[in-house]
């Protein structure tokens, strides 16, 4: 096992729920500084929907505060979440890019390998207030333990989680390790719905060139992410580095 698969699948990254996919904790990642990322703050995961009680007890002792989730109207009304009894606080930052109910209605078979990369420049281009607010919200520390959230946990919450360690200070091919684990982690959830419709299959995982197509846009349209993450989205980076490194 190399170092970045040692990191990747450092012992607690994997939260396991029974009725949760692709939960999982950013911490123990090498940050700026000669500082790690640490552990129990920061969440990433799938639909909370169908959280057991046993799950909710699991959140509530980590205990969760803040969950922000990503999701349009129609997705939080077919799964509203189940909610923890230490939550706090519960944002909603809708982003509406498209779903994959709608592609399966549209009766159209897409090209997800095309598609998907067009996703990712969406996300880096059409919704920086969005990912501004979610950075500002990391940044307050009565906000954190915080998780935060999509239907599949891959594309708009890996987009934001990239935002957020490179904010802390991760390397890039550790931030691309922890977005590939979405792949694995969802294999499952989405084998019928692939069995039935076998073109959703680019869709219902990720690659590297899907994130590298959100990369390659910030690079060229806001000269890099650090620029795009200090000018462009305002994030206090020394603040979050304070909050979530040691």
């Amino acid at each position: 096992m190399n170092s970045i698969e040692s990191y990747v699948n450092q012992p607690g990254r994997l939260l396991d729920f029974e009725g949760a996919y692709n939960v999982r904790d950013l911490g123990g990642y090498p940050a700026a500084g000669g500082r790690k990322v640490k552990w129990g703050r920061l969440f990433r995961s799938g639909d909370l929907n169908n959280l057991s009680d046993t799950d909710l007890e699991k959140m509530a002792k980590i205990p969760l505060k803040t969950f922000i989730d990503f999701r349009d109207d129609s997705e939080v009304r077919e799964s509203p979440d189940r909610l923890p009894s230490s939550v706090e606080r519960a944002v909603r930052l809708p982003i509406v890019i498209g779903s994959m109910k709608e592609v399966i209605e549209s009766g159209q078979e897409p090209d997800g390998l095309v598609m998907m990369p067009w996703i990712n420049e969406k996300l880096a281009t059409d919704f920086h207030e969005t990912f501004a607010r979610f950075l500002a919200m990391a940044a307050e520390e009565d906000n954190a333990p915080l998780l935060f959230h999509c239907t599949a946990g891959k594309d708009r919450t890996g987009f934001a989680a990239m935002l957020l360690l490179t904010a802390l200070g991760v390397g890039m091919d550790l931030i691309m390790a922890d977005y590939l684990l979405s792949t694995e982690c969802l294999r499952e959830k989405y084998a019928p719905l692939v069995e039935r419709h076998p073109y959703m299959a680019p869709l219902v995982r990720v690659e590297p060139e899907y994130l590298e197509a959100a990369l390659k846009v910030i690079n060229e349209q806001y000269k890099g992410l650090d620029n795009y993450l200090a000018n462009v989205l305002k994030a206090d980076v020394k603040r979050l580095r304070e909050l979530y490194t040691e």
